[in-house]
Order: C-alpha cells, then sequence, then structure tokens
C-alpha cells in the first residue's frame, strides 16, 4: 500500500474551517468528547476495570449521534460497527479509542482496540477511488466494504481522568492489529482540560461544564 504525506489540521482555525468544510458541528464534537470525559470521571474505584474506558467511548459515541442527528446525519450499526453517516457530505464516522499521540504534531497514533473486518474494509474504501474492489481481496472483506457507502472518518479519543484530546481522522493504512496511518488529521479544538487543547477563542453558545475529579468509591 502506498504511503503519502499526511495533510494536519493543527491550528484550531484551520481545524474548524477543515469541519465545517465536512458539514461536522465543531461543538457537537466538542460536547461529545467532554461527555465521553465526564463518564469516565464518573466511575469509581469499585467498577470492573475496563468500565471507565468502555463508558468513556459508549458516551462520544451516543453523544455525538444525539448531536448530528438532529442536524441531518443518520446512524447505522453494521455487525456492531457503530457509525453516523452524512449523506450530503458522503462521509461516515466511527469513534475509537487512540493511544498518547493523538493530536501530537510528532507522530501518528495508533488505535487501541483490535481491527476488526469494518475497520480494515474501511480502511479498504478510503484507498479506492471507485467502488470496484480487486478480485484479489476476500469475499467477506470486500462485502463489507460495499456495506460503507462513503469513506469513514474515525473520531479518535485519548481520555483518562487527567487529560483528553480528540482527533477526526482519516485512516489510509493498518497491520495485522490496528490502523496505523492516516491520510488527513484533524485536531479537535477543546477547551483546555488539564493538557487537552486550548480553544483560542470562546465558542459561541457552548455550555459545557467539565468534571475534574473522579467520583469517591
Amino acid at each position: 500500500m502506498t504511503m503519502s504525506a499526511t495533510i494536519v489540521h493543527q491550528h484550531p482555525f484551520d481545524a474548524k474551517r477543515r469541519l465545517a468544510e465536512l458539514n461536522v458541528s465543531v461543538e457537537a464534537v466538542t460536547r461529545a468528547v467532554l461527555a465521553g470525559h465526564t463518564a469516565r470521571l464518573n466511575c469509581t474505584d469499585n467498577d470492573p476495570p475496563f468500565i471507565p474506558g468502555t463508558e468513556a467511548w459508549r458516551f462520544v459515541v451516543r453523544t455525538l449521534r444525539d448531536e448530528l442527528l438532529p442536524l441531518g446525519w443518520r446512524k447505522d450499526d453494521p455487525s456492531n460497527y457503530s457509525l453516523v453517516i452524512n449523506d450530503s457530505t458522503q462521509i461516515n464516522i466511527v469513534v475509537a479509542s487512540a493511544d498518547g499521540l493523538t493530536c501530537s504534531p510528532f507522530g501518528s497514533p495508533r488505535t487501541k482496540s483490535l481491527k476488526g473486518l469494518f475497520t480494515e474494509a474501511a480502511v479498504l474504501k478510503n484507498n479506492l477511488e471507485t467502488d470496484m474492489f480487486p478480485e484479489t481481496i476476500e469475499a467477506e472483506l470486500r462485502k463489507a466494504a460495499t456495506i460503507l457507502s462513503y469513506p469513514t472518518w474515525m473520531l479518535l479519543i485519548h481520555i483518562d481522568d487527567e487529560d483528553c484530546r480528540a482527533e477526526l481522522s482519516l485512516p489510509s493504512a493498518y497491520d495485522e492489529r490496528n490502523i496505523t496511518d492516516w491520510a488527513e488529521r484533524i485536531f479537535i479544538p477543546l477547551p483546555g482540560v488539564d493538557g487537552g487543547v486550548p480553544v483560542e477563542e470562546p465558542m459561541e453558545n457552548a455550555d459545557i461544564d467539565v468534571p475534574v475529579k473522579r467520583k469517591a468509591a
């Protein structure tokens, strides 16, 4: 698979401009990511160890849908691959947890969870200029790629108790386990959350409460 230079939209004004071109509301994405951060902080030490990360991911997905569906987007869950879909701009968005290189200009983030069939299919479709899939592609993967009508962007989230970062990125390469490279990356300008990317200007009509401590067990 041919690798090319990644386009990175790092500056908040550039990121907002590119999000607007994709018809993605920066306020909607911000609320979704902060909802995931809140959900993680609301977990306690008595939760199973995997729950904080799962809850963060779940609330980002749910809130993103809550925000975007009233704006004309729709949802679909083929084989539990939870998408939000914009038919006017012809893009899909899926939420994925990523490593500490999320929103870092000094390296390429990698997804945390193992690559599934639809993630591989998304990368395959993103790299094709037509809907014609090579005969060398296995039938199951070709079928999954056909189900994905549009290019699939990933809302990469890196959320822990102190930090909250996100970027909307277009995957372009994968290995046997996860996504490894991106054609384009858009850093989401979040309010400063203990290391999160600061917004350089106030967001209009933003009414977001950001908790700062985990609940006691």
